[in-house]
């Protein structure tokens, strides 16, 4: 922990010593309005230690507005959002992109203001929702999440496309989470439209990963990250799908880990910054996200969550450019899945694949 500290301080030396465009406008601004606070709803972990130590000090300090920080998952933060809508308790709201997409048809987020989000002009227009609710944090991609030791002991190449999952030489290896995870229910989509398909009906990559049970090589099913972590770290899988983020902190650690995009296309896996409607501290949470998709945050985010930047102004370093799609061209080779349909049909794809490919009443 003490190391983990000193780190962060380190870096907090280097980043407060930048005054940008964006954090002087957000300090005019803020000097014309009494909030002194904003609340975020964001995430624990890595999340929660990069926003205490380097993103809240560099704001408050431009800013006068103090943070405070209501850690969760997305889910837990969303059930917040949802029960106190008539009064709420969190100005900014570091969704996903399901809870965003259900967020916006209940009508719980605001639109984001341009006179004061200046940096959306910066930002990818992948990144930005159509209708001008919530913004981008940073985008993950859905890949293989391998055991490098055991492929070269194998003679197996580097997983390069999604067919390799049928590679006999993996019989008995592959393992995918249940579809109460993400990354598998991603997966379904992605497969269905490999074949074709679209999110309206997700049949042929059902049908596809039935074929890849059939064979012998889809043998795991695992419940939680924890549980993946382990069965590929100690070879009882040697491959899954899973996102980068998690595959390249294993793999930093001394794993045997490695992750690989395919040639079809990643999935695009991403979180969202939304502002929650009749926010206490409306303008404040305006300042906030603006601050939240600038270069030098984005630069943050990206060196420490391992994704990309949604800010095209980013410089990314060579070594980051290794693991993460890092300009508008990469991003747009990304799979982008409807979440709408998803967030429509989710039961019933959950049924099926309960059902058919796990087997279960």
């Amino acid at each position: 922990m003490k190391n983990i500290l000193k780190t962060y301080k380190i870096k907090l030396l280097q980043y407060t010593t930048i005054v940008t465009c964006c954090t002087l406008l957000s300090f005019k601004v803020a000097s014309q309005t009494n909030e002194n606070e904003v609340i975020l709803g964001g995430y624990g972990g890595t999340y929660e230690q990069f926003t205490r130590n380097l993103i809240m000090p560099i704001f408050e300090k431009a800013t006068g507005i103090k943070i405070k920080l209501v850690v969760g998952t997305a889910l837990s933060n969303y059930s917040k959002v949802v029960s106190t809508k008539n009064n709420p308790e969190i100005d900014v709201y570091w969704s996903n992109e399901l809870t965003h997409v259900s967020g916006k048809q209940l009508g719980l987020y605001e639109k984001l203001d341009p006179k004061i989000m200046t940096q959306l002009q910066n930002v990818y227009p992948i990144a930005k929702d159509p209708d001008g609710i919530g913004v981008l944090s940073h985008i993950q991609v859905t890949g293989f999440q391998y055991n490098s030791a055991k492929f070269k002991q194998a003679g197996i190449p580097v997983p390069s496309s999604w067919n390799d999952l049928f590679d006999p030489r993996l019989k008995g290896k592959v393992a995918l989470y249940n579809f109460g995870v993400a990354f598998s229910q991603d997966l379904l989509v992605i497969l269905t439209r490999l074949q074709g398909g679209t999110e309206k009906d997700v049949r042929p990559g059902l049908e596809r990963l039935k074929a890849l049970k059939s064979s012998g090589n889809l043998s795991f099913f695992a419940t939680s990250p924890a549980e993946m972590d382990n069965m590929l770290i100690q070879g009882q899988a040697w491959i899954a799908v899973n996102s980068g983020p998690r595959s390249f902190m294993l793999k930093d650690r001394g794993a045997p880990i490695d992750f690989a995009i395919p040639k079809e296309g990643g999935g695009l896996f991403a979180n969202y910054f939304d502002i929650v409607k009749n926010a206490p501290h409306p303008k404040a949470a305006q300042i906030l996200t603006n601050f939240l998709i600038s270069p030098e945050v984005q630069e943050i985010i990206a060196k420490d969550v391992i994704a990309a930047p949604v800010n095209s102004k980013v410089i990314v370093s060579e070594a980051l450019k290794e693991r993460i799609p890092f300009s508008e061209e990469k991003l747009r080779k990304l799979i982008k899945i409807d979440r709408v349909e998803m967030n429509r049909q989710l039961d019933s794809w959950a049924d099926m694949w309960a059902r058919e490919l796990e087997g279960k009443n």
